[in-house]
């Protein structure tokens, strides 16, 4: 850890990870998450029109 308690990456030799990978990393992970955020967009669209598909049915009693 870093002065301020962040985790540092530190390589298999003890020397900290490049600035480059770090960055890398980042840029990942903004996309993943931009990624994620379009796929439950979709997911609610399509969500949302099959509610307009499926009629209201209440359970009835059996018998």
């Amino acid at each position: 850890m870093d002065r301020t308690g962040d985790e540092v990456d530190t390589g298999a030799l003890g020397h900290p990870g490049s600035r480059r990978d770090l960055t890398e990393l980042s840029e990942a992970a903004r996309d993943l998450d931009r990624r994620i955020e379009q796929h439950l967009a979709r997911l609610r669209r399509d969500r949302a029109g099959c509610r307009d598909d499926i009629p209201d049915q209440r359970l009835r009693p059996s018998g």
